[in-house]
C-alpha cells in the first residue's frame, strides 16, 4: 500500500486559526497604533508646556520681585507644597492621558473687568508681553499671564479680563499645576482621520503656579494643539512607505501560504479522485506537497482506498474466472446427463439410469460446497471489529463438529487472540477440515508466547514441498475428485490478512503444520 513520507505539518485548524487571529488583529492595532501616536503627541505636547510654563514663571517671578521683592498678595502655599519646592529636584510628569476620555470643555472666554491693574503687576506687562509674542513666533504655543486674582496682565495675543472662573486657573492660583485637554472651539474642517485620532480637536492647556517668597503672585497659562497626525504621517512618508511594502509583502507570503498549504493540495487531490473514477489511474500517485496534517491523512486515505478497491476489482475478476472455470464441469456433467434422462426410459438401462441421477446429484452437491465456500469467502473479507477472544472458545467451538477426531489444546487457559470470535471459528475450521481431510486423526493446537504464535499440526498425509507456495491460492486443490474446492485455505488467509495476521507454512517430519503469527 502506498504512504507519504510522514512529516510534520501545521493542522488545518491551527492555520485556519493564525489567519482569522491576523485578520482580526490588524485593524485592531491600525486603530490602537493611531490611538497611541496621539496620546504620544499629546504627551510630548504637555511636557513642551510644562518646560516652558516653568520657565516663564521663573521670568514673571523675577521680573516682579525686582519691583517688590516681599509681596503681600496672593495665596500662601501650604506646608506639603513647600516641602515639595525644597527638594533639590521636583520635576512636574506628564498626566495627560486620551484612552480615559479626559477632553473637557472648549475653553470658556474671560470675563471682562475694568479695575486697573497694581503697579507691580502693570509695571511688569509690557516686558512680558513681548517676551510673549516673541516666543509664539517659535513655538506655536499661547501664553498668558495672570496676577494673584487671575486678571490677565501680559498675552500672546490680544487676551483681556479675568480666567479665575476657569478651574485649572483657579488651582494654579492656589499653588498647583495643572494640565488639561479641552476641546477646540473652531469650526474648521477636520482630517478623515479624525475619527480615529483626533488630533484637530484638542488642545492642551497647562496652568502653571508663579511663586514668589512661598506666595503664589499670579500664574502662566499656556496652550498649545499637538501634532496632527495627517502632518506626522507626510514627516513619516518614507517610514511608512517601507511599512506599506512590509504589510503588502505579508499579505502576499499569507496568500502564497493559503494556496500552497490548502488550495493547491485540494486540487491536486481533486485531479487524482478524477483519474481514479475514470479509470486512468487505479492507484493514484500520493502528492508530493500535501501542506497541512489534515490535508496530508486525507491523502494518505485516498491512495489507500483506492488501493483497496484495485485489490478487490482484481480478486473480484480473479475469483470470476476461477467461479466460471470451476462451475463448468459439473454443469456440463449435469446437462449432459439431463439430456440423456430426458430421451426416455428406452434410452438407457436401469443401471445407467441411476448412475445418472446420482452423477447430478453429486455435482449438485458440488456445486453448493463451491457457492458455500465463495460466501465465506466473501464473509471473510468484510472487516470486522478484533476483539480478544479466548483461545480455549474458539477450539471449543471449531471442533464440535468433529467429535470423532482429536483435537488436543495446550495453552494457558488465560490465552486470548486478537480475533473476533466469527473470525477465531472460521479459521480453526477450516484448518482442522483440511487436516481431517487429508487422513488426520488427531490436531494438536499450542500457543507459542515467546514467538506469539498459535501452531496447529496434524499427523496427516502432509503437504508436497512444490505445492506449499500454492496451497493459500483461491481453487487450488489436490482432492478435486473427492470435491474438493480449493477456497479452505484461502478463506483462512483473507481472513487472517482483514486482522493483521500472517500464516506460514512449516515442514514437520510428519504431517502438516501451520503457524498463525500475531
Amino acid at each position: 500500500m502506498l504512504t507519504v513520507t510522514q512529516k510534520w505539518r501545521p493542522p488545518l485548524a491551527l492555520v485556519i486559526s493564525l489567519v482569522c487571529i491576523a485578520l482580526v488583529t490588524l485593524p485592531i492595532i491600525g486603530v490602537l497604533g493611531a490611538r497611541l501616536s496621539s496620546n504620544q503627541f499629546a504627551r510630548e505636547t504637555e511636557r513642551s508646556l510644562l518646560s516652558q510654563a516653568v520657565i516663564f514663571g521663573e521670568i514673571y517671578a523675577t521680573a516682579f520681585s525686582e519691583i517688590q521683592a516681599a509681596p503681600d498678595v496672593g495665596h500662601s502655599l501650604s506646608t506639603e507644597q513647600m516641602e515639595r519646592l525644597t527638594q533639590d529636584f521636583h520635576p512636574i510628569p506628564a498626566s495627560l492621558d486620551l484612552f480615559r476620555g479626559q477632553v473637557s470643555p472648549p475653553r470658556p472666554d474671560p470675563v471682562s473687568s475694568d479695575e486697573p491693574l497694581d503697579a507691580p503687576y502693570s509695571e511688569i506687562s509690557q516686558s512680558l508681553s513681548q517676551l510673549a509674542r516673541s516666543a509664539k513666533k517659535t513655538t506655536l504655543s499661547g501664553y498668558v499671564f495672570m496676577d494673584h486674582s487671575g486678571r490677565i496682565i501680559a498675552s500672546s495675543g490680544s487676551a483681556s479680563g479675568s480666567f479665575l472662573h476657569v478651574p485649572e486657573v483657579s488651582q494654579a492660583l492656589e499653588g498647583e499645576t495643572v494640565s488639561l485637554l479641552r476641546q477646540r472651539d473652531d469650526t474648521s474642517n477636520r482630517h478623515l482621520l479624525n475619527s480615529i485620532s483626533r488630533d484637530t480637536s484638542y488642545r492642551v492647556f497647562v496652568a502653571h503656579p508663579v511663586v514668589l517668597n512661598d506666595r503664589v503672585i499670579g500664574a502662566v497659562y499656556l496652550s498649545r494643539t499637538p501634532m496632527d497626525l495627517r502632518k506626522f504621517l507626510f514627516q513619516e512618508r518614507f517610514t511608512l512607505g517601507s511599512v506599506v511594502v512590509f504589510m503588502l509583502v505579508s499579505a502576499a507570503v499569507v496568500g502564497w501560504m493559503m494556496w500552497r498549504l490548502i488550495s493547491k493540495p485540494i486540487r491536486d487531490l481533486s485531479c487524482q479522485s478524477q483519474d481514479v473514477a475514470s479509470g486512468l489511474k487505479p492507484i493514484p500517485d500520493p502528492v508530493q506537497h500535501y501542506g497541512v496534517k489534515e490535508l496530508a491523512e486525507l491523502g494518505n486515505n485516498v491512495v489507500s482506498m483506492a488501493a483497496t478497491l484495485s485489490e478487490r476489482s482484481t480478486a473480484i475478476e480473479t475469483y470470476t474466472s476461477h467461479v466460471t472455470h470451476e462451475l463448468k464441469s459439473p454443469v456440463t456433467a449435469i446437462l449432459g446427463a439431463a439430456e440423456l434422462l430426458s430421451d426416455g426410459p428406452s434410452a438407457v438401462s436401469g443401471d445407467r439410469n441411476q448412475k445418472l441421477v446420482h452423477n447430478i446429484q453429486q455435482e449438485g452437491l458440488r456445486m453448493n460446497a463451491l457457492l458455500s465456500r465463495l460466501r465465506e469467502l466473501a464473509r471473510a473479507s468484510i472487516r470486522t471489529d478484533p476483539t480478544p477472544t479466548s483461545l480455549a472458545d474458539m477450539v471449543q467451538a471449531a471442533s464440535a463438529a468433529f467429535s470423532e477426531k482429536v483435537v488436543e489444546l495446550q495453552a494457558p487457559p488465560e490465552t486470548y487472540l486478537p480475533l473476533s470470535k466469527d473470525q477465531g471459528h472460521i479459521v480453526l475450521h477450516h484448518l482442522l477440515q483440511n487436516a481431517f481431510q487429508h487422513g488426520a486423526t488427531r490436531v494438536d493446537i499450542s500457543f507459542d508466547a515467546a514467538s506469539n504464535s498459535l501452531i496447529v499440526s496434524d499427523n496427516g498425509s502432509g503437504i508436497c514441498p512444490r505445492n506449499s507456495a500454492r496451497i493459500t491460492e483461491p481453487f487450488f486443490t489436490t482432492r478435486r475428485d473427492q470435491g474438493g474446492t480449493g477456497l479452505g485455505l484461502s478463506i483462512v488467509t483473507a481472513v487472517l490478512k482483514q486482522a493483521g495476521v500472517a500464516i506460514e507454512t512449516m515442514t514437520p517430519k510428519q504431517g502438516a503444520s501451520f503457524r498463525i503469527k500475531f
